[in-house]
């Protein structure tokens, strides 16, 4: 009898032991997993200046996900993408890949981040982990930055609104130490013809840019595509760009003088179709 009870004791403190750890496992968050094979971070090391895109491919045999478009949610530091409804069919017993998809995350500050992409297998049921607490990490974009104080990026187009017509493209390289920047302005020449122009002024501050030579590029057209002559740029003028009384990323001003003539200004603003 005794040794009934010394062994049914044994077994009661067993089992309470692994309801314990049963319940410590419940509370311990889940470890952070590697992303599958077809799936990857767009850049792989992404900074604070990179519009981040997770690419996802889905491998499985006839199986596809439908619905969209995607949700992403964002709590604190957790990403969740939930897919749409996961539609299975018989395929053959070796699948093709099936299309890569670009899910936009956004731009992020720096910081450490965990993705989590669901699927609902349908309607009512789900969500369904494609994967969990995928940890990545954002970098400060600024860190190798001779000049730091470009936070804003002006990369897009341009226009006037009191001049339909008249536009500015502006790609700002944010990757680079020193923001380099690169301004197309397409207006009209003095006969009234389409005309481009071409600028790449450096940061003066942190929302204007030094003056740089406003460029003009000929050729003459030939019977092959391109033209076997190559274009021949002179400078026109000059030009700067000016965000500093408007402080955000959307508006701005354009100053510039074609050699001979007076200088202008233009407000300008960020085109949203």
């Amino acid at each position: 009898m005794f040794a009934y009870f010394a062994m049914n004791k044994r077994l009661n403190k067993s089992v309470v032991c692994l309801a314990l750890l049963s319940f410590s496992a419940i509370a311990i968050p889940a470890f952070a997993q590697n992303l599958p094979a077809s799936t990857v971070l767009v850049p792989a090391n992404p900074t604070s200046a990179d519009a981040i895109k997770l690419s996802l491919k889905d491998t499985t045999c006839g199986g596809g996900y439908v619905g969209n478009p995607y949700r992403v949610n964002m709590v604190q530091n957790a990403i969740t993408v939930n897919l749409g409804q996961r539609v299975l069919t018989s395929g053959p017993s070796i699948c093709p890949l099936s299309p890569q998809e670009n899910i936009a995350l956004g731009q992020l500050p720096a910081g450490n981040y965990s993705l989590t992409v669901n699927y609902y297998a349908a309607p009512g049921t789900g969500p369904f982990p494609v994967f969990t607490n995928y940890a990545f990490t954002v970098i400060d974009a600024r860190t190798n930055k001779a000049d730091k104080y470009v936070r804003l990026d002006y990369s897009g187009h341009w226009w006037d609104p009191n001049d339909s017509g008249w536009g500015l493209f502006i790609w700002q390289d944010a990757r680079s130490p020193t923001d380099s920047l690169l301004a197309a302005w397409f207006t009209y020449a003095a006969d009234g013809k389409p005309n481009w122009y071409v600028f790449q002024p450096a940061w003066q501050t942190s929302t204007s840019t030094q003056t740089a030579p406003l460029a003009n590029s000929t050729r003459l057209p030939g019977a092959t595509s391109p033209p076997p002559t190559a274009g021949t740029p002179s400078a026109v003028g000059t030009a700067s760009l000016d965000f500093t009384n408007f402080g955000t990323a959307d508006e701005g001003k354009i100053t510039y003088t074609f050699t001979g003539g007076q200088t202008l200004t233009r407000t300008i603003q960020r085109f949203r179709p």
